[in-house]
């Protein structure tokens, strides 16, 4: 396998509060095992090195996520680690990793992909970048972004409109792009779907890092200035300290909303990957195959007693701890050693609301 100036980026700064109470800003999802046998960084990783060799993957993340990074990821190389040390969304956060990168190789393509995300078509998902990084290395103005053909009406994601055919590239076809929107409410959600000329964001962007850096000097100069003023400062012994200060300076803003959503250069490549963002509790709950669940469609982990339960699915966290549950119909329940959820299904996208009340009333550090 040979890089030529490719680089992984992975993104993996998120708290997935919308998985609570197992996902959690001190432990979230992408260094657990939500789906499969492995965490779900080890799997993007995984996946990663599929495209490059192990020292041409970057991770970015927060401070205080290193030594989880450490543990999960033992063969990355430590300067691989581009960390943070507030959450500035992923506008920042990108733009500071392809400030780095490039500073390193002028030439850099850099694919930008996530770490809490599950991919179970992986054979897809490496011919789909490798297409997209030919694409990105012939026409080297654009920005291409992976698109997701969508399955429902979702609300919790982006969404990206085709315009014209741009080219055909080994048997995938990519599209100029009209716009982008962040998340829509239903009933449009239900129109882009119906229409066939929207994809679901998955946040997967292939781009020249020269290209990426041009693009942010010219939308967000403040931020083009500070990761450049980061960058400079790399080899020096003031590193961490410059990168604080400057970091704390950028404003929380989303790479869509920083520049997808402005440049003029925008490509969508359209695969089918069986991708999922697992970004809630119905999604997990979706993907447990039919057999595993008993003849009145329930699902349990853990020692379950239902009776006259129905379509109802239970992620217990302690063998040893029995949960019984009464005429229930379609909920989903969690448990962890500090928590119980029981939400409806198709609700757990409010999930977050729960958090968003713990932090208010600082019932305890989540």
């Amino acid at each position: 396998m040979k890089n030529e100036n490719k680089y992984v980026l992975i993104m993996a700064g998120g708290s997935g509060s919308r998985l609570y109470p197992r996902s959690t800003d001190s432990l979230p999802k992408q260094f657990q095992q939500i789906v499969g046998d492995k965490t779900l960084i080890e799997q993007a990783y995984e996946r990663a090195k599929k495209v490059v060799e192990f020292d041409h993957i970057y991770i970015s993340s927060n401070h205080k996520y290193i030594d989880l990074i450490r543990k999960h990821l033992p063969e990355i190389p430590a300067e691989n680690y581009i960390t943070e040390p507030i959450k500035r969304n992923t506008g920042p956060a990108i733009s500071l990793a392809t400030a780095l990168i490039y500073k390193k190789d002028k030439d850099a393509i850099i694919i930008v992909t996530h770490s809490d995300h599950l991919v179970i078509k992986t054979d897809e998902y490496v011919k789909a970048i490798k297409t997209g990084v030919k694409i990105v290395k012939e026409n080297s103005k654009y920005i291409l972004c992976i698109g997701i053909t969508p399955t429902s009406a979702h609300t919790g994601l982006g969404y990206i409109e085709k315009d014209k055919i741009f080219k055909k590239t080994d048997g995938l076809v990519s599209y100029n792009t009209k716009r982008f929107v962040e998340k829509p409410n239903l009933d449009l959600a239900k129109q882009y779907v119906s229409s066939g000329n929207f994809f679901w964001n998955a946040g997967y962007f292939i781009y020249q890092a020269k290209n990426f850096l041009s693009e942010l000097k010219k939308f967000s100069p403040k931020i083009y200035e500070g990761v450049i003023k980061i960058s400079e400062s790399k080899e020096s012994k003031n590193f961490l300290k410059i990168l604080d200060k400057e970091f704390l300076k950028f404003e929380d803003i989303a790479v869509d909303n920083l520049i997808m959503e402005k440049t003029k250069n925008l490509l969508v490549l359209p695969v089918e990957i069986g991708w999922s963002d697992i970004g809630s509790w119905d999604v997990v709950a979706d993907m447990v195959n039919v057999g595993d669940k008993d003849i009145n469609g329930n699902y349990f982990k853990g020692t379950v007693i239902n009776i006259d339960t129905h379509n109802t699915t239970i992620f217990s966290h302690d063998s040893e701890k029995i949960i019984a549950t009464i005429g229930l119909d379609n909920f989903i329940i969690i448990t962890t050693e500090n928590a119980i959820v029981i939400v409806p299904r198709g609700r757990s996208e409010d999930i977050k609301k729960i958090v968003n009340e713990i932090i208010q009333r600082e019932i305890k550090k989540i």
